[in-house]
């Protein structure tokens, strides 16, 4: 498995408890999405745990991925900086 960076890292901060992180990889994006989301999963998330799991593979581009996340925290209510 691959680890891609992104060109930008994301600032996110989680809702639910105020935590800020900087996601600066796709590891480290679909680790937030398995294991630091809150409790409301949509379809972005799905989307984006896909996408990045394919990104990690090889399969699709690291910018791909961002996106994905980047929607899917959207859709969570993380406030990005």
């Amino acid at each position: 498995m691959k680890t891609q960076p992104f060109n930008t890292p994301i600032h996110v901060e989680n809702p639910d408890t105020g935590v800020e992180q900087t996601v600066k990889t796709v590891r480290q994006a679909k680790t937030m999405l398995d294991d630091g989301w809150p409790a409301f999963h949509g379809s972005q998330h799905h989307h984006a745990e896909e996408v990045c799991e394919a990104a990690l593979h090889g399969e699709t581009a690291s910018g791909e991925a961002r996106r994905a996340f980047i929607a899917a925290a959207i859709e969570a209510h993380f406030h990005i900086h």
